[in-house]
């Protein structure tokens, strides 16, 4: 399996390229002072291989760093190398899902735009069960695992010493949409309220009167991190999409602003979920 940094892993290494830079050496002159094979530093510094502590150390030594960036940069690289709890639950994720549960633990906030399903992050597990049984085919065992995985990342939000920042936008339809039948939609319904009385989670809907928008070819999620470039996921129907490029995570930041506006501000939102809730038989 190829290597897949963590947040952590990809400040490292950005961090030790900007420092080799700033320090005025090439690649080669590192490599032969430390007798390294000359590919070596190059995927260090493309986060295509992990980082000891011990080669953190080498290269800030050449470097001349020193003092507190020095501390931090060895931590960090220390923390890169520890695996995540979802690594334990990669056989039953999406392709390519463990690198988004690995961003949303990281993350400081992220903002989302849904379309079709209430967000993970916000389902109850009767809802979350009703959505693994639809999508696909999974034993009973599989569905219990994956909602292990799903209900931990939830933790974010309610018990975290550092809780995620979310900021959700959901399209009417999602409300409308009866998953798991009347009992676990009403629930799910009465969930999305209590969340959203929570201090960190900000809770829109994009009404069907909006009509077009820019967002209406699908959903899409925006991480911001602490020292560490915006990072935007896109799903799809065989797997997903990790853009970085500051250009990209611009225009879905621009996007989400537009979709912002054309909204229902927080307590419209409330009023609008609790009529649906009230409206099923």
């Amino acid at each position: 399996m190829p290597y897949r940094p963590t947040v952590r892993g990809r400040r490292v290494a950005r961090e030790l390229k900007n420092l080799r830079l700033a320090a005025g050496m090439t690649g080669e002159t590192v490599v032969t002072e430390l007798g390294w094979d000359t590919a070596k530093l190059s995927r260090m510094e493309n986060g295509r291989m992990r980082i000891t502590s011990g080669e953190v150390m080498e290269l800030l030594e050449i470097y001349g760093v020193t003092g507190d960036k020095r501390t931090e940069l060895v931590k960090l690289a220390r923390e890169a190398r520890q695996r995540g709890w979802w690594h334990n639950y990669e056989d039953v994720l999406k392709t390519g899902f463990s690198d988004y549960l690995a961003f949303e633990a990281e993350a400081t906030c992220y903002r989302t735009y849904q379309v079709q399903l209430i967000p993970g992050i916000l389902q109850t597990p009767d809802y979350a069960r009703a959505v693994f049984r639809g999508s696909r085919p999974r034993s009973p065992e599989e569905i219990e695992r994956a909602l292990e995985s799903r209900l931990a990342r939830q933790e974010r939000l309610t018990t975290s010493e550092r809780p995620l920042h979310a900021h959700v936008i959901i399209d009417e339809g999602t409300l409308h949409r009866l998953v798991g039948g009347t009992v676990v939609m009403r629930a799910q319904l009465e969930h999305l309220l209590t969340m959203a009385d929570l201090a960190n989670v900000s809770l829109q809907v994009l009404p069907n009167a909006t009509g077009v928008h820019p967002a209406v070819d699908g959903p899409f999620t925006l991480f911001a991190f602490e020292g560490y470039p915006d990072v935007l996921y896109m799903e799809h129907l065989m797997g997903c999409a990790y853009l970085e490029k500051v250009t990209e995570t611009k225009q879905a930041s621009l996007i989400f602003d537009h979709l912002l506006s054309s909204a229902l501000n927080t307590s419209d939102s409330k009023r609008l979920i609790r009529q649906v809730a009230s409206g099923l038989p």
